[in-house]
């Protein structure tokens, strides 16, 4: 994805660009690089869309890492595990999965 696209996909989601960096009020996260946001966002929108599979937000670190609880086994494990578990279950290859959901979320 292009810087262009980057920033208009922040933009859409809620993010706002300053001398600084970026911020996102809804997230609490300010000054931040570009990747860093784009990696608060993409975390939040796939982790939205696992939610709606079925799985729970448990909580997300300092830095944005989000864990997740397997709605089949209760177990927490984190975003590219709950990514990879998911595939396998629908018998699909993570990267499709992740670009479906990440589809999805943009054109909510």
């Amino acid at each position: 994805m292009g810087k262009a696209r980057q920033a208009n996909y922040l933009h859409l989601r809620g993010w706002e660009e300053s001398e600084s960096g970026w911020a996102c009020a809804r997230l609490m996260a300010e000054d931040q690089r570009l990747s860093r946001a784009l990696h608060h966002q993409l975390t939040e929108d796939l982790c939205a869309a696992l939610v709606a599979l079925g799985w729970s937000i448990i909580d997300y670190s300092a830095k944005g890492y989000a864990r997740l609880k397997d709605p089949l086994t209760g177990t927490p494990c984190t975003l590219p595990k709950a990514l990879r578990l998911q595939a396998k279950r629908e018998g699909r290859k993570v990267a499709e999965l992740t670009y479906s959901l990440f589809l999805a979320a943009t054109l909510e």
